[in-house]
């Protein structure tokens, strides 16, 4: 049986631990006293982090899925590179298309073509609007180079004209 002493002094020790664990992490020297004793800490991702990645993804599928429906409406329009840059775009997020329905296609080609381009600029802007929201650097990094490759892409189908 443990003793009235024992028990009291092992709950201090509990609650004086505590509270200098939370003293450290107010003040934001936990992930250092946790490097001191050979502990590496892993950085928790920003609960808006994870919605801006969900949004981007969902965004990126429903593109992907208009350029490969636009693609088999008018195949003389070259967009297996397109459709190859928005799978890596996709798969960089996590993202899936198989839940996606794709824009209508516009009947003709030129038509199609400017409706893409549209949706490539508006996908770049996107992108840049969720880089300058998010907390991570490495997903700054990401959306921003999104972004741009959006943007080259928009550039690029318009020349398919």
């Amino acid at each position: 049986m443990i003793s009235r002493r024992v028990l009291l002094g092992t709950g201090a020790a509990v609650a004086g631990a505590a509270a200098v664990v939370g003293v450290a992490e107010a003040t934001h020297v936990l992930d250092d006293a946790a490097r001191a004793v050979g502990i590496e800490p892993k950085p928790q991702p920003d609960p808006r982090d994870d919605r801006i990645v969900r949004t981007a993804a969902q965004d990126l599928a429903a593109l992907l899925a208009t350029v490969e429906a636009t693609a088999a409406r008018h195949p003389t329009l070259e967009l297996a590179d397109f459709e190859a840059i928005g799978r890596e775009h996709l798969a960089a997020l996590g993202g899936s298309t198989a839940a996606t329905d794709p824009a209508r296609v516009a009947g003709s080609a030129g038509a199609a073509v400017t409706a893409l381009r549209k949706a490539y600029v508006q996908q770049s802007r996107a992108r840049a609007a969720q880089a300058a929201e998010a907390f991570s650097p490495a997903l700054v990094r990401v959306l921003a180079s999104m972004s741009a490759g959006l943007a080259q892409c928009a550039d690029a189908i318009g020349d398919l004209r």
